[in-house]
């Protein structure tokens, strides 16, 4: 029995003891659990802080520019411009000549760019196995119009154009040529594209022999080409005459003669030998973005002749100096001739001419000149025409120096009027002739009238005549008698007195 209750205590404390267990671990578990969720609430504080953190680092990014610009640039594909020979999509290849490599990008954009203008800058591979020269090749180009197919016809682009130059030790093959092109929207978004192009080198080393060691340095000849030449083709004045003292326009055009290169970066310099003729334009430089193969522009020059400028032919040069393809300075020289004439001012001094003349009288003229202008005028005279009026020679002044005075004389010999009527009234015209220092003639007319009356025994019929002359033979016969009475009576007294004696 004692057994018995001690191996039922026994059975009872190791009972307690696994309860005391299993309560501890309970309490231990929840405990654990607590500090789990806890820990996890911790962590989706920080997850989410981060988050937030997270969104906020690409607002900033999107506000500093990282986003991208809607904007985008593509190739046009269907349009030849200068310096290509095909499109891009029938297969457009650089050109390769002369140790060069002229490579063309025409480039659209789908939107506005900042001061319509791109950044294009060249990338030519690894040193070691590129055929160029290596140097920097960046410039910017502007949105501008193009001359499109060989004719007229223009459409605004970014015409990106290199010239590229070749090594001497070039070795024959197919080479890539990236184009990075860079630009901002209106935005201010960075909008960038790369564009690759690739060259063909044809003139150089064999690849085979280079190989070998054995490297050929047999190459093709280089066609020399003449540098463009820039020249004034024609100029046109706005006025048939520049006279001294008026304003006057020159529209100069300027032509490339070139058939195979531009020119770009023109200034002209417009340069005025004479102190007499001012240009009237803002500067005397212009500037000329382009001009393309066999192609033209105009400057339009605007000028002023002072009242003091002589007669004469006034030459105005303009320089030029200009870049072609490869960026060489180049320069050329034009002029283009003014003919200034001063404005002549001759005034004649009528002579006075009877309101009233006779058939067959001769009048003498004297005519007065005077030269109020500022330049000499020449072979100065005057000639008297008329119905019943006939000059006997002309009124010749010769030349006349600026600020003279000349006289002329002539003859006026009056005849009777043509028709049926030979007397009556008539008008006469005074022409005063005259030539500037150019040769040319100018006239100026005066008039006058008068009256051409009969000579005295012409004024009588012919039974007047008749009776003057029958009337005249009585006179005279009257006036014999009186005299034979007054001699008869002269006898007779004198008769009578010698009889008295």
């Amino acid at each position: 029995m004692k057994k018995f209750v001690s191996i039922l205590l026994v059975i009872i404390m190791c009972l307690s003891y696994h309860f005391i267990l299993v309560v501890h671990a309970s309490t231990l578990d929840a405990k654990s659990d607590s500090a789990v969720m806890q820990e996890g609430k911790s962590t989706q504080a920080r997850t989410d802080k981060k988050d937030s953190t997270d969104g906020s680092d690409t607002k900033d990014d999107a506000a500093s520019g990282v986003s991208m610009s809607e904007v985008s640039l593509c190739i046009d594909n269907k349009n030849v411009y200068e310096g290509m020979q095909q499109a891009y999509a029938n297969g457009y290849q650089p050109v390769c000549a002369n140790r060069n490599v002229t490579l063309v990008l025409p480039l659209i954009s789908d939107g506005k760019l900042q001061q319509d203008k791109i950044t294009a800058s060249v990338d030519l591979g690894a040193t070691d196995s590129s055929p160029f020269v290596f140097r920097s090749y960046e410039k910017e180009f502007n949105c501008k119009p193009e001359y499109i197919n060989g004719t007229g016809e223009t459409k605004d682009i970014f015409l990106v154009s290199f010239e590229l130059t070749l090594s001497e030790k070039r070795v024959n093959g197919i080479y890539p040529v990236i184009i990075n092109v860079t630009g901002k929207d209106e935005n201010g978004i960075e909008v960038q594209k790369s564009f690759t192009n690739f060259v063909t080198v044809a003139d150089g080393i064999d690849p085979n022999a280079a190989a070998s060691g054995a490297a050929d340095t047999t190459q093709a000849e280089e066609t020399p080409t003449s540098a463009p030449v820039v020249l004034v083709d024609k100029s046109v004045i706005n006025t048939d005459t520049v006279k001294a003292g008026e304003d006057f326009e020159v529209t100069v055009t300027l032509k490339n003669t070139s058939r195979q290169k531009s020119v770009q970066n023109l200034v002209a310099t417009v340069n005025v030998p004479s102190a007499d003729i001012e240009l009237k334009n803002d500067a005397n430089t212009i500037f000329i973005g382009k001009i393309g193969t066999q192609k033209t522009t105009e400057l339009t020059l605007k000028f002023h002749a002072s009242k003091s400028t002589a007669d004469g032919n006034y030459p105005i040069e303009i320089a030029m100096s200009y870049d072609d393809p490869k960026a060489s300075t180049l320069s050329s020289t034009g002029s283009f001739v003014v003919t200034v004439e001063q404005p002549l001012d001759v005034k004649l001094t009528m002579p006075n001419i009877d309101k009233n003349v006779t058939a067959g009288d001769t009048i003498p003229l004297t005519f007065q000149v005077m030269n109020l202008g500022r330049s000499t005028v020449y072979n100065v005279r005057c000639d008297v025409t008329g119905d019943g009026l006939s000059q006997t020679k002309t009124a010749f002044i010769g030349n006349m120096e600026s600020g003279t005075a000349g006289e002329g004389e002539t003859n006026l010999f009056i005849t009777t009027l043509e028709g049926k009527s030979q007397y009556g009234d008539t008008t006469g015209t005074v022409t005063l002739t005259y030539e500037d220092g150019f040769g040319n003639e100018q006239t100026q007319e005066f008039s006058f009238n008068t009256t051409i009356n009969k000579m005295p025994d012409e004024a009588l019929t012919g039974d007047e005549k008749k009776e003057k002359s029958a009337s005249q033979w009585w006179i005279s016969l009257a006036v014999i008698g009186g005299l034979i009475v007054l001699a008869g009576a002269v006898f007779g007294a004198y008769y009578m007195g010698r009889k008295k004696r």
